[in-house]
């Protein structure tokens, strides 16, 4: 080894851990993974990463990506290695276990930032909706297949939550064809809501009207876009919303932007869903 290589790798061995993590987060994660093998100060060192970014562009194969995932929750559970934030993107096929074990380890590990972007649905454990340290949820579906929905319970227990993002997410509706999913979210400023619909109980009578109840004490921004009606299965209950939103400050529906002005403090706004246009 030439004596420029070994001052190279000399001068990084001086850094301290949190800068080479910091440099580590511009990495794909198959290479940071590699780095264990370098010395015996790296071996453990990325497990320490604060944020997990998962890509399958990153693998040629998805099975490569699926065998990554599982070594990294395998190699990170045998020891206390905090997560602050998990990026899952998945394009291709996956084991859904895996997944569940990646989604299990992060709420061990007081995650605060969740992001999952999947291409059709993908079942997700409900441990995620009870999380206390989660402060942001970006959920995306890009194609919705009505008969195997990823969606949310019919309460959420989530204190410490800021942002919530959804597309394309079914809402689980109870027996009445009612859901009030938000409420409890005391700490909720910002609320996405594209594509999503309600998800009845097989026993709900059709001529039933469902309602979706947006109502949250401390929401500010609330955006709802081409919400739909379910599509390619028997006719289903119609459904409206109900929100109350005293702290609104910005509405945006269907892209028509609303203020302040227009919606009063405290005023109890329904819209139909079929009416948005």
């Amino acid at each position: 080894m030439s004596d420029r290589v070994k001052m190279k790798r000399h001068n990084l061995n001086d850094l301290p851990n949190e800068i080479l993590l910091h440099i580590m987060s511009y990495m794909m994660i198959k290479d940071v993974v590699k780095t264990s093998v370098l010395s015996k100060r790296w071996k453990n060192l990325w497990k320490y990463l604060p944020d997990l970014k998962l890509n399958t562009s990153e693998f040629s194969k998805p099975w490569f990506f699926t065998e990554c995932v599982s070594d990294i929750v395998s190699s990170r559970s045998q020891g206390d290695y905090p997560l602050r934030t998990l990026d899952f993107n998945r394009h291709g096929s996956f084991q859904h276990k895996v997944f569940t074990g990646l989604i299990t380890h992060a709420m061990s590990r007081n995650l605060q930032q969740l992001k999952i972007v999947v291409p059709s649905n993908i079942g997700l454990p409900y441990s995620i909706f009870s999380c206390h340290s989660l402060t942001s949820i970006y959920i995306s579906v890009s194609r919705y297949d009505v008969k195997r929905r990823t969606r949310l319970p019919k309460h959420l227990d989530l204190p410490a939550l800021k942002s919530l993002h959804l597309d394309f997410v079914g809402i689980q509706a109870d027996e009445s064809g009612h859901a009030e999913p938000f409420s409890a979210c005391t700490k909720l400023t910002n609320l996405y809501i594209d594509e999503c619909v309600l998800v009845y109980p097989s026993s709900l009578s059709r001529d039933v009207e469902g309602i979706l109840n947006v109502i949250n004490a401390s929401l500010s921004n609330l955006t709802i876009k081409d919400t739909l009606t379910q599509k390619n299965m028997r006719p289903e209950p119609t459904y409206k919303y109900v929100i109350s939103t005293p702290k609104l400050i910005s509405f945006t529906v269907n892209g028509s932007p609303f203020r302040a002005s227009s919606v009063p403090h405290g005023v109890k706004v329904e819209l139909q869903s079929s009416s948005v246009t």
